[in-house]
């Protein structure tokens, strides 16, 4: 958690900060790639902000667009009055789940039970960080391309209350969070502001502060995880199918839950006398031929009754939920009930709430007021485990490594550590400042080992560069800010510092990238205008065939029809064309299959 002179110290930098930003100051030239890269994840209108002395968060107007400048402002944490948010586009590239500090899910357990239910949907890559000094989450999904915001808001949403998650201001919120007919959605917080850290999922420890790491570092671990740690496309697919084999399962369990009502007569009292022990064993061993090992007669029998009449009295939902989830768990074949044995601990619970939905008969006072709590212990009733588990304590897996795993893990830690060294003493002969990439070449590992072992190169890398700067004379800096308050006035000098022809080289590079870029934007113009021809020349002709009404048609008039807007199906430029078209190709099929198996028209001799 923050400190108070943490934030009295964010707070008063941010005051501190000048009217005027500096860009160069916060993102020197070479990362004009990365922060070009940042800045195109966040839409621009319709934005929102928050003053830095508290409050609540207002909208611009959506007509407004935020600049550049701002955001880079407010991610350099400099901004001397706002936190600033941006609302969802039509695609994005990431998606957030919002847990508040007082979350009921702000807590170890709960994260671990929301990324395994991401992990099994196939989103297995996620990064935790707190959102700001109030202690609040957000866990965010990157992806490998836009990915339309509707859409995935509508496959989360799904996802998590499929696994009992509450979703809700306050408890559990989805970003993107795009509205709709009359409205802009909710806005996000962009990351990197003042209060924001990078969390470990494991321990929920803070890895970095923001406020002790520059924009360029805290830019640079962003845009890694980004780049590193995003999901891909099939992922995204691959929740989209997890999601509809839940709803499956829910609406097989649902049914499951309901049973087949006899009448609509509510019993005042049980409709059969007290019968002994035995006699439910004979009645249940009629039933299954054969007593389950571990089945309880008495309260698989009970829970045949409450399923076949429902709740027919106060304080009998404890009762109900302990029998029915038993008398689940084994089904009943007299009834065709399958069983819901072990592997179908969700399917049981989804039921049980169903059956309580369904079948409390107005007896139980928890339902009737809707309180939360009361399907609270059909997840417990759910889970149960056989009796001879129940005293003993599972043994969690604990790894071993052996020890020649160990030598060789030091010893390549050693080698990576001697040649990253090699690496900093040969650059460092130059005389000049260097990347982190020339840096990781020369060393050649990998990013990651590089940055494990940055106390090797860290301070020399920044003292170059400081000692870079401090030595630039002013006359490279008569481009930018010439003649102003920052600068001295531009110099000319008589001596030639520059080799001849490297100016000439130096513009004819940039010429040629130019050139390269225009043409690029070239055959994206001209690609973009003949697929827009394309979807209008679909357009044009599935109307044309469109407009007759099918049951003015033919037999032969719609099977060629048919055959003709099937293939207009297959090349349906968006989702929205190929569902009104399937609409109309449905509708020729069922009059066909009318006229075809229809009455007839009897021709009678006279």
């Amino acid at each position: 958690m923050p400190t108070i002179n943490g934030l009295a110290q964010a707070r008063s930098a941010s005051a501190a900060a000048p009217t005027r930003f500096d860009r160069l100051q916060y993102f020197p030239k070479g990362w004009e790639t990365c922060v070009a890269q940042f800045l195109e994840l966040f839409h621009r209108f319709g934005y929102i902000y928050k003053p830095l002395s508290g409050g609540s968060w207002y909208s611009a107007n959506e007509n407004w667009k935020l600049p550049d400048s701002e955001i880079l402002k407010a991610i350099a944490c400099v901004h001397p009055k706002f936190y600033i948010g941006c609302r969802a586009a039509k695609t994005t590239r990431f998606a957030v789940l919002d847990i508040d500090q007082n979350s009921r899910y702000h807590n170890k357990q709960s994260l671990e039970k929301l990324l395994q239910c991401l992990s099994q949907a196939g989103l297995s890559r996620s990064s935790l960080y707190r959102s700001s000094y109030s202690g609040g989450w957000h866990l965010y999904l990157f992806f490998e391309e836009p990915i339309a915001s509707l859409e995935l808001r509508r496959q989360l949403f799904k996802l998590l209350t499929l696994n009992d998650f509450q979703v809700g201001k306050g408890q559990l919120e989805i970003f993107p969070h795009p509205g709709g007919e009359g409205s802009m959605g909710l806005g996000l917080r962009l990351p990197m502001q003042p209060g924001f850290a990078w969390l470990d999922k494991k321990t929920l420890e803070i890895e970095h502060e923001r406020n002790e790491l520059d924009a360029t570092y805290a830019l640079e671990l962003f845009l890694d995880v980004l780049d590193g740690d995003a999901n891909s496309f099939e992922d995204f697919r691959r929740l989209k199918a997890h999601v509809q084999e839940l709803e499956k399962r829910r609406t097989s369990a649902s049914v499951h839950g309901r049973g087949d009502r006899v009448n609509n007569v509510v019993p005042i009292r049980a409709g059969i006398e007290a019968v002994s022990e035995a006699e439910f064993a004979d009645f249940v061993g009629g039933v299954f031929h054969r007593l389950p090992p571990g089945i309880i007669v008495d309260n698989w029998y009970k829970g045949r009754l409450y399923h076949l009449n429902g709740l027919n009295g106060p304080s009998q939902r404890a009762e109900a939920i302990e029998c029915v989830g038993h008398y689940f768990f084994y089904g009943d074949p007299s009834r065709d009930l399958p069983a819901l044995g072990y592997g179908y601990e969700q399917e049981r619970q989804w039921a049980l709430d169903e059956f309580l939905h369904t079948r409390n008969n107005g007896q139980s006072e928890d339902i009737n007021r809707g309180r939360a709590d009361a399907y609270a212990q059909v997840e417990r009733a759910a889970t149960w485990r056989p009796a001879h588990k129940q005293t003993t304590e599972p043994v969690k897996y604990a790894p071993e490594r052996p020890i020649s795993w160990i030598r060789e893990n030091a010893n390549r830690k050693t080698d990576a550590r001697k040649r990253i060294s090699e690496a900093l003493d040969g650059l460092k002969k130059m005389q000049r400042s260097f990347t982190t990439v020339e840096l990781q070449k020369a060393a050649g590992c990998s990013r990651e080992t590089l940055y494990n072992h940055a106390d090797i190169w860290r301070q020399d890398y920044e003292d170059l560069a400081e000692g870079f700067f401090a030595i630039c004379t002013d006359e490279y800096n008569d481009v930018v800010g010439a003649g102003s308050t920052q600068t001295q006035p531009p110099t000319t000098l008589s001596n030639q510092d520059m080799p001849p022809g490297r100016l000439a080289a130096r513009r004819i590079i940039y010429e040629i990238s130019m050139r390269s870029q225009r043409d690029k934007r070239q055959s994206e113009k001209t690609a973009q205008a003949s697929l827009e021809a394309s979807e209008s020349t679909w357009q044009a002709e599935v109307t044309s065939l469109t407009q007759t009404d099918p049951s003015t048609l033919s037999v032969p008039e719609l099977k060629v029809l048919l055959v003709i807007l099937l293939g207009y199906l297959a090349m349906a430029p968006d989702y929205d064309s190929q569902n009104a078209l399937q609409n109309y190709i449905s509708a020729l099929k069922e009059q066909m299959s009318a006229a075809l198996n229809g009455p007839q028209q009897v021709v009678r001799p006279p």
